[in-house]
């Protein structure tokens, strides 16, 4: 009877290490893979060197781990009870906050650039002699800030974070546009009055990026204020559906962090918007970070101006405003390339603050 319990134990035992086989590498039970960009781990080879450096031990463990079969839904099982117990995220600089918000910051976010007070003054005037240049020319500029979650919603950051502390050369940034008389938007201080305004939320809590439907109210603003200040007219007609399942871009967060089960939230809508616009002769230049593709897949902006119109995400990919990818952004001659256009908007958020215009104001003086 005693061998017997051994047997069937053992018998079990097997089939549970065999088990991991059905998904991997046989594939004959599908497992949802993992979000994120993962590397595999790279395995060295049998060598005497190796074997007693202990590097291939090392990367044989590391590659059976990522190659067995259960990883991905072990994963999601051990992020999960990190996050329901201990209120930990396995995403680099992401974090827990409270009532179930997620926010992404880092610590050490200011690159090795000189960022001293002679260089702010040196970029800041040279940005101010080109916003001026452009309007003697008859054309338009504006510097567009898009809303940070841990501004909008900093009731919610972790006890030990103060929005004071987080992303300061952006508060710089800030005080030098206001003194040097540079136009801009800053969307932080109209998300934060405006948090719950409307019906859909300005971020979503496992979100990092605006809602697609803030994103669009953002967009009608920018409308209004080129409306206000130069001879573009666009008027625009927003609508909104309370929708299921949230666009991914609303929860881009919660998808990266593999958890096992969802954020509790059931306020997502999507939103569409249709334009009539005066401006579908003038060519638009729209540079900006991951916020402003809630705009370029969504064609918002390219209803309104010239087809010939684009938009280089980061100062580096050249895409038309419908978000195709046409080739790398020449860092060349940018002056004589940028004559054609009539307005520019430039986006960024206080995390790329540091970036200030990704390059493109230096590659103008060039």
């Amino acid at each position: 009877m005693q061998k017997r319990k051994y047997n069937i134990l053992f018998g079990f035992l097997i089939l549970c290490l065999l088990f991991h086989l059905a998904f991997k590498p046989f594939n004959w039970i599908k497992d949802l893979d993992l979000s994120g960009y993962f590397t595999e781990p790279e395995f060295i080879g049998l060598t005497a060197e190796n074997y007693f450096s202990s590097q291939f031990q090392d990367t044989t463990e590391k590659s059976l781990n990522f190659n067995f079969g259960l990883f991905p839904g072990f994963t999601r099982i051990h992020h999960q009870i990190e996050y329901s117990f201990f209120n930990r995220m396995h995403v680099k600089d992401v974090h827990s906050g409270k009532k179930g918000y997620l926010f992404r910051y880092c610590d050490i976010c200011m690159s090795d650039r000189d960022f001293g007070p002679d260089y702010i003054e040196s970029f800041l005037n040279k940005y101010k002699v080109f916003q001026d240049s452009l309007k003697a020319a008859g054309k338009n500029i504006v510097w567009v800030i898009a809303p940070d979650k841990n501004f909008t919603f900093s009731e919610y950051l972790p006890e030990e974070k103060h929005v004071e502390q987080i992303y300061p050369f952006y508060w710089t940034l800030r005080k030098g546009f206001i003194e040097k008389g540079i136009n801009f938007i800053d969307f932080n201080e109209l998300a934060f009055r405006e948090k719950n305004k409307f019906q859909f939320e300005v971020f979503n809590k496992g979100g990092v990026h605006w809602t697609n439907a803030y994103a669009n109210r953002c967009f009608d603003s920018i409308c209004s204020y080129l409306s206000q200040n130069t001879d573009i007219k666009i008027k625009n007609t927003i609508t909104l559906k309370k929708i299921n399942r949230p666009w991914s871009y609303d929860i881009d967060m919660e998808i990266a962090g593999n958890l096992l089960l969802p954020l509790k939230q059931d306020n997502f809508y999507s939103s569409e918007i249709e334009s009539e616009s005066n401006a579908h002769n003038k060519k638009l230049l729209l540079i900006g970070d991951s916020f402003t593709h809630a705009w370029v897949w969504k064609k918002v902006y390219s209803s309104c101006f010239h087809p010939e119109s684009e938009f280089w995400y980061y100062n580096r990919d050249l895409n038309t405003l419908e978000n195709k990818y046409i080739g790398p952004v020449s860092r060349k001659d940018t002056r004589k390339n940028i004559s054609k256009f009539d307005t520019f908007i430039i986006v960024f958020t206080a995390l790329n603050a540091e970036q200030l215009t990704y390059g493109f104001i230096e590659d103008v003086y060039q």
